[in-house]
């Protein structure tokens, strides 16, 4: 797609000298698919806080346009290390609203053994 935009001359130079992109095309590129890249992967951070279901984080952290000049670069490890952490904190918030009392210590604990006075 073509179109005019203003770009601060100074800017533009950096980010050509840092990444070594050659023309200004390939640099407005670059930038624009790693801000791309930055805000998904943040937005899949945020998710699995924001009560979303494992396939809506997977479905976010999932290879997208923006990947294709540069390789995917996310950490399905971390993804599913995050993805069953909102499963334990779910788990734990519904055995909280039900009144689970598998969630309470143990009364020998808190001295419920010692002798009475």
């Amino acid at each position: 797609m073509k179109m005019t935009i203003e770009i601060p001359e100074d800017v533009l130079a950096e980010l050509m000298h840092l990444t070594g992109h050659q023309t200004k095309r390939e640099a407005v590129e670059y930038a624009l698919r790693e801000a791309a890249q930055r805000a998904r992967r943040h937005r899949v951070w945020i998710s699995a806080f924001a009560g979303l279901t494992p396939e809506q984080i997977a479905a976010d952290a999932a290879p997208k346009p923006s990947d294709l000049v540069d390789a995917p670069d996310i950490d399905w490890d971390a993804v599913n290390r995050a993805v069953a952490a909102e499963g334990r904190r779910a788990a734990f918030q519904e055995k909280l609203f039900h009144g689970d009392p598998s969630l309470n210590e143990p009364q020998s604990v808190y001295g419920a053994n010692l002798p009475k006075p």
